[in-house]
Parts: structure tokens; sequence; C-alpha cells
């Protein structure tokens, strides 16, 4: 696209006077555009059908329409509209969330010049995506084209590979005395050669094949087997070709002069695009109209629809009470009820036993299926009579848009069937059923949303579990520490691991209502557990959407104060990762829960390059080092060094060191030779239902 070409532009934004910010930034950029802002889903579903938009921008968090509703908006009609959201996070959790939910891009809020980059690569990628549909387009015309030629031609032409044939036309085939070209497709050439000649004829392909591309235009004649045994003297022009994308020999019989009149073609065309039994265009006929229209999409000359429309339970219903002749006339009635609702340009056909295909060239998506509502009504109206016989029966309609993303016209048609078939899952008897194709949801997308429907329910019907794991002291500390561990209970009360459904919770907005039902729980079993003399401490994990909620910290007090405990008998723990890519937040959260007089802790601590920047930005009380560390030591031999040199930071900087994933006794002595405070691990005991664990022991 030409810098200086007018974008044609979609903002997604809350704030009316940010997308006028945009615009304007746009403009002082040199980059002048015509801009629509967009505050409902309905109004983008009527932008889309009926205006051509290059670009779409919005940001991540807006409301008015949501970005994955925008997305599936999009595929639903079929358009090439790449998204670009932009964001108020830091980090890549927001780009990572923005692309799941199928941004091409994320771009931070106000950072101007690399949104102007996106902004260029995404009209070119898209460009270039036209272009490339175009150029398939052509190709596929042009094949197309020249298969019409070959199948029509009145020479005869054959392909041939390896002494097979690939391909033979009617013509050919008919020289040969053959009825249908399957007939003679991989057959061997020697086997249509007099005996006489077959040595001739082999050795006169081998010749050429050796020759291959330098092979001339040349001419080789002998004597024809026809398919009675008969022999033809023949003189084929023989010359090197391209057949399906795969390099053979071509055989080129010229035909003779006909002296067919243009009526006498004129009605064997007729006849050849007509299906016999209802009088409408055919199947070949239909296919070659689709293509053409597909094509025409792709050129962006009109967007029309193509409309599936199959008779319910035909079998059942027509088949098993008529006979085959009053069953032609069954579809002959249908085909004159639905020529009532086709217009001049448009292509009716029967398409197949017992469905029919509706093509039409320039229409939008609400008016096909404005369309098809019609058909169905008329239908369901419509009493078919035959001999006294009366039947009335139903469509299932699906629908399928033809416009610039377009490539195959099989592809259009296998939309269609999709979209009928779909529609009918919960159909009542001889109900109607019509449906718009729109792309599936990927197994994963599927996966995804199957999850969060499962904590949404989790949620709601309180299907969580809390487990706790011990933390043991190796310094002979007397108090209690605990990490608390989230599971989901599935409908047989099998335990669902966080790893399975957090992400999927934390896209959706879930994660801090987890969080706080998390800490609810934790607080109402602390304090019954504490009443019986127990001075037990535990660790809670936050989300990164915890962390950055504003009214966390309000709320705690609040609980902490109808719960009657003291505000260290919880320390709220969040992982390294999300602390660096949320700084400010992490660090007003930690100074806030310093205030009260709550511990904080950070886990997966040493993975970055340079960890104890983090710690120069926020305080807390407690490190718990990333796992990667015990496991090198236990599983891969290891040098301890690493972790000890950490440690003996941590403990330079005033930390409480936390050490997980112990599993063997071997790796104990380092650990205590290293001043490591706590352990955890299964080596001393797994996550549990209670906090059981004797800790006394350890003294």
């Amino acid at each position: 696209m030409n810098p200086n070409d007018t974008i044609r532009l979609l903002i997604l934004n809350d704030s009316r006077s940010e997308a006028e910010r945009l615009i304007s930034m746009l403009n002082n950029a040199g980059r002048p555009n015509r801009a629509q802002h967009v505050d409902s889903e309905e109004a983008l579903t009527k932008l889309l059908q009926d205006q051509a938009w290059d670009l779409l921008i919005g940001h991540d968090k807006t409301t008015n329409v949501e970005p994955h509703n925008a997305v599936r908006q999009i595929k639903r009609l079929g358009k090439d509209v790449p998204m670009i959201l932009l964001t108020d996070e830091e980090g890549s959790q927001a780009v990572v969330e923005g692309i799941k939910a199928g941004a091409t891009d994320v771009v931070q809020l106000d950072e101007d010049q690399h949104l102007l980059l996106v902004i260029s690569r995404e009209l070119e990628n898209r460009e270039q995506r036209q272009q490339r549909r175009r150029s398939d387009r052509r190709l596929k015309e042009a094949e197309r084209r020249s298969q019409q030629l070959l199948d029509s031609s009145r020479d005869a032409i054959a392909y041939v590979q390896d002494g097979m044939y690939l391909y033979a036309n009617q013509s050919f085939a008919e020289d040969f005395g053959y009825d249908d070209i399957d007939d003679i497709e991989c057959m061997p050439v020697i086997d249509m050669v007099s005996e006489a000649d077959q040595d001739k004829v082999k050795q006169f392909l081998k010749d050429f094949a050796l020759k291959g591309e330098e092979a001339e235009l040349t001419e080789l004649s002998f004597n024809g087997i026809t398919q009675d045994e008969s022999e033809r003297p023949l003189t084929i022009k023989i010359a090197n070709a391209i057949y399906d994308e795969e390099p053979c020999v071509q055989f080129l019989i010229p035909a003779k002069q006909a002296g067919d009149s243009e009526e006498l073609a004129a009605e064997l065309q007729k006849i050849k695009d007509q299906d016999l039994v209802t009088g409408l265009f055919n199947r070949t006929y239909l296919i070659e109209q689709l293509e053409l229209a597909v094509d025409k999409a792709a050129h962006g000359e009109a967007h029309g629809a193509l409309i599936y429309l199959e008779i319910d339970r035909f079998e059942e219903q027509v088949h098993s009470v008529m006979s085959a002749a009053d069953s032609d006339l069954v579809l002959g009635d249908i085909a004159a009820l639905l020529g009532k609702y086709s217009r001049d340009d448009e292509t009716l056909a029967r398409f197949g036993d017992d469905n029919y295909m509706l093509l039409i060239p320039s229409i939008k998506a609400d008016q096909a299926l404005a369309r098809a509502h019609e058909i169905s009504s008329a239908m369901a109206d419509h009493i078919v009579d035959i001999d006294n016989k009366t039947l009335q029966l139903s469509l299932s309609i699906g629908i399928a848009l033809i416009n610039e993303t377009a490539n195959k016209g099989q592809e259009i048609i296998d939309q269609t069937k999709k979209a009928a078939t779909s529609s009918g899952e919960d159909k009542a008897e001889n109900e109607p059923h019509i449906a718009l194709y729109e792309p599936e949801i990927s197994d994963e997308e599927r996966s995804e949303q199957d999850v969060i429907k499962a904590v949404q329910a989790a949620l709601d019907n309180n299907r969580f579990r809390l487990l706790f794991q011990p933390i043991i002291s190796l310094r002979g500390s007397e108090t209690e520490h605990y990490e608390v561990l989230l599971r989901m209970l599935n409908d047989n009360d099998e335990e669902i691991s966080p790893n399975e459904f957090l992400d999927a919770a934390a896209s959706v907005g879930l994660s801090t209502k987890i969080d706080r039902w998390v800490i609810l729980e934790a607080i109402k079993i602390l304090s019954e557990h504490r009443g019986k003399g127990n001075n037990t401490h535990l660790i809670v994990n936050l989300s990164h959407q915890s962390l950055c909620d504003d009214s966390l910290l309000a709320w705690l007090g609040v609980a902490f104060k109808a719960a009657k405990l003291p505000h260290d008998s919880l320390i709220f723990q969040c992982g390294e990762v999300d602390i660096t890519n949320h700084l400010n937040a992490a660090k007003a959260f930690f100074a806030g829960l310093a205030e009260m007089k709550s511990k904080s802790s950070i886990s997966n601590f040493g993975c970055s390059l340079n960890p104890f920047n983090t710690l120069k930005h926020v305080d807390c009380d407690y490190v718990k080092v990333d796992g990667s560390f015990t496991q090198d030591i236990q599983k891969h031999n290891e040098d301890p060094e690493t972790l000890s040199n950490l440690i003996k930071q941590l403990h330079e900087s005033e930390k409480i060191t936390v050490v997980p994933f112990v599993e063997n006794a071997n790796v104990l002595s380092t650990l205590w030779q290293a001043g490591v405070h706590y352990i955890q691990g299964h080596y001393l005991q797994g996550p549990a239902a209670e906090m059981s664990y004797d800790f006394n022991m350890e003294g």
C-alpha cells in the first residue's frame, strides 16, 4: 500500500477522545486516513458488510466491542482486516493475550513510532495477501480454462507419464473407440499400439525422454489399436508438457474440419449445461459460474454468496414411498418453487440427488440470510402433490460468502454444506434450519473455551479445593509455614492442576475472583487451625491481575478484621516475572502490604539476567528461588555453586530464603551449608488436604 493512500480504519476504543488522538497522530505522521469509531458490535457488523476496511486498531480493554468478538465478526464475514491492539500494560503478558485474542500485534499506548511501524507492516502484509490471492486466482483460472479447452477440444489430446496415460480428453477416447475417458487413464500406451509397431514406439518414447526438456515438437506415425481390436493408422504430434503440475509428454491428433452450425453448437451447449430431471442448470455449470464469481470477488469486483438447499430426510419421506419417476417429479416440483426466488442474474442448479445450489453474484450476509429465510418459509407453506400423494418437506440451508478471501470454489461449496449440517444438530422434525458459515474453532480455542466455562462453573458452585504443603525450617524456627495450593474439581470430583486452567482464567479476567476465593478460604481454614493453638502461617500465591488490582489491599484489611487474624499470618507471594512485568504496581502493592504489617514473598526467583534489580524496586520479606536450581543439582548433578551464590546474595539483602523441589536427602547438606532458611518438596511431604505435618519431629 502506498504510504500516501488513505487508510480505511476502524477504531475500537471506549474513549472517543483517544480515538481522535489516534486519528490526529496518523494525520500528523503523514498517513491520511478515513476512520470510523465503532461503539457497538452491531455497528461493527454493519460497517464490515457495507464497506471495505484496511485495518482495525483497538484498545485491549475496550468493552463496547471486545477484541475477541471483533475478530470473530471479521472471520464470520470473511474479511481480511488485521487488528492491532493498544495496551496500557507493561511487559509481554498483554502481548501474549492480545495475539491469542486474534490481534496481529499489541503495542503499548503512546508508543506512536512503534505503532506506525506496525501499521506499515500490517498494511504491506495485507497487500501481499491480496496479491497472492489474485495470483492464485489467475493461476486457477488459467488452469480451469486450459482444462476446459482440453476437455472440449475437437483435437484428440492425451498426456503420458512413464508410459501410462495420465489424461485423455473425450476426442482422444472417441478416436480409439472408447466411450468413457476413464477407460484410458492409467492404461499403458503400448496397449493401444499394434504389435508390429510396439518396438518402434517404445524406442521413440525412450529416446524422447532422454532428450528431456531439449526435446522438440515431433511427429510419430504408427498403427493404433482401438477398443474393438481393429487397427487404424495414426500420426501423432508429440511434445513436452506439464499437466497437473507434473512433467509429461503430450500426444495430439489434429481434428478434421467440422461443419457444425453456431445454432447447433449453442443447442448442444444448452443440453450440456442442463439437469434433465429438473430443467435447472447442472452441477458442472454451477461450478463454472462459482469459479467466475470467486475470481471477481478476489479482484474486488463483487461480493456474493452461495446458498446450499438440501431436502430434509429425502430418502425416508420421498424415495421410500414413491417410485423413481415420481421422486423425479418431486424434485422438479421443488425446483419450480425455488425458481420463483431466483433472479435472472443468479444461478439456480440441481447440485446432487436431493439438493440444490443458488449462486448470488452480489449480496451481503444479512441479505443472503433474509433470502434463505424467505425460501425456507415458502417451502414450509408449499404442498407437493404428485398423483394425489401430498408431501410437506423442509430444507436445511447453508450459506457461504464469496469475498476477497475466497480462493477456491470447492472451499465455498464445502462451507455451505458444513453450515447446513451444523445448523441441524438440535432441530425438531421438519423444522427448517438456516446457518451462515463461520470458521471452525480450532482445537486449542475450543479447549480454552471449555476450560473457561469449567472455571466459571467452579466459581459458581464452589468446585475448588485447597491443598497445603509444609515449608520446613533448616534453622530451628518454631513458626509453622504451609504454602496454599489450588486445585479445581471436575464433574467426577477429580482434581485438576492449576497449570490446566489458570492461563485460560486469566485470559477472561477470572484470576482476581479465583485469588479472592483462595484468600477467603485460606483465612477461614487458618482461623480454625490457629484456634487449636498452632502458630501457623500460610503462603498464598497471587496472579498478576491481583498484583495490579488497586482495590485488593483495602479488601484484605476488611477480610483480616472480619476473621480476627493478625495481618502477618498470611504471606502473599507473586512470581518474579509478574513483578518485573508490572514493576510499578508491584512496588505499590508490596509497600502497602508492609504498611498493614502483612508479609510478602517473591517466587521463581533467579531466572532473569539480573534478578537483584527487582529487589532494588520491590521490598519483600521472603524469596523462594526457582525450582530449577534444586532440580539441576538433584537430577543433573550440577555444581551447587550457582545456587549457593544466589542464596548468599539474598542473605546479604536480608531476605528469608525458601528452596522448593527438595526430592531427596542428598541435597540437604548443600542447602544447609548454603544457609537456606526453609525447604519445601515431596521428600518432606506433598500437598495434602489438611495441615497435619508434625513440625516437632524436625527439631
